[in-house]
């Protein structure tokens, strides 16, 4: 299996976060941020009585630095542990009986 590197998972993950949370914020600072949330809850079967707060430069940048830092960190854990048990896979499949740690590459 191929190595996934944890930094370049991170950013493409960060990058994918903030982009999808400036969207909401773009509906937000447009008017529209209540009612998208209402259909969303709706379709979820919730009863829409959540109340979207007015924009503010502060909140838009606290919630986007918030979501790329969860993006950076479930890239790096995600590829890390995908490296660690394709290593696993692998040497499990060569029939080896105890972990050892490949020679760097």
């Amino acid at each position: 299996m191929a190595r996934v590197n944890p930094n370049r998972l991170g950013i493409v993950l960060a990058v994918m976060m903030a982009a999808w949370h400036g969207l909401w914020l773009v509906l937000v600072a447009t008017g529209v941020g209540q009612t998208v949330a209402d259909f969303v809850l709706q379709l979820h079967f919730m009863e829409p009585d959540v109340m979207v707060q007015p924009f503010t430069i502060g909140g838009a940048a606290a919630l986007l630095a918030v979501a790329a830092a969860a993006g950076y960190v479930a890239g790096v854990v995600g590829a890390s542990l995908w490296n660690c048990l394709s290593a696993w896979c692998v040497h499990e499949a060569a029939g080896a009986t105890t972990m050892t740690r490949s020679p760097a590459k």
